[in-house]
């Protein structure tokens, strides 16, 4: 139970935070109550299909594959544009997330291996990715300010 908990605290806002970059990179008004039941959603199906005896990365590809429709779709853009910012959006989630680590491990001298195995300490080196690319996705939505303005702009940036 405990591990169920660490997981969606922090693969939601990781989640949401990945969805709300990709649209703004792909200059999409975030709805910003949609991304995150969206975030949810996907966390969600991520959870199980790690907890299932899939192959390994397999919900990677899934998720990324669940995204890029999304945006898509929620968009009105295309698949190959959205496939572009969700593979942009994956590799900074990448970048950002051994760039924490490395420094982490730096600061503490830790050993990876003890942080791995150490579900708590993992989940709170996983939170300040989930903050960085949240933030990253404002940021990005303030300087290229969506092209589209549809219906669906309750709280968006």
């Amino acid at each position: 139970m405990k591990e169920s908990l660490l997981f969606f605290m922090q693969g939601i806002p990781e989640m949401t935070g990945a969805i709300a970059f990709c649209l703004a990179l792909a200059r999409v008004p975030i709805n910003w109550v949609r991304t995150v039941m969206v975030g949810v959603a996907i966390s969600t199906l991520s959870f199980t299909i790690q907890s299932l005896s899939f192959f390994f990365g397999f919900h990677t590809f899934l998720i990324l594959f669940l995204i890029m429709s999304y945006v898509s779709k929620e968009g009105q853009i295309s698949i190959v544009k959205s496939f572009l910012v969700t593979s942009i959006a994956a590799l900074m989630l990448g970048i950002i997330e051994f760039s924490t680590s490395s420094i982490y491990l730096r600061v503490t001298g830790m050993d990876s291996q003890d942080i791995v195995s150490n579900q708590l300490l993992w989940t709170m080196l996983g939170m300040p990715q989930a903050i960085i690319i949240t933030i990253l996705a404002i940021i990005v939505s303030q300087i290229y300010k969506p092209v589209q303005k549809g219906p669906n702009e309750l709280l968006t940036f």
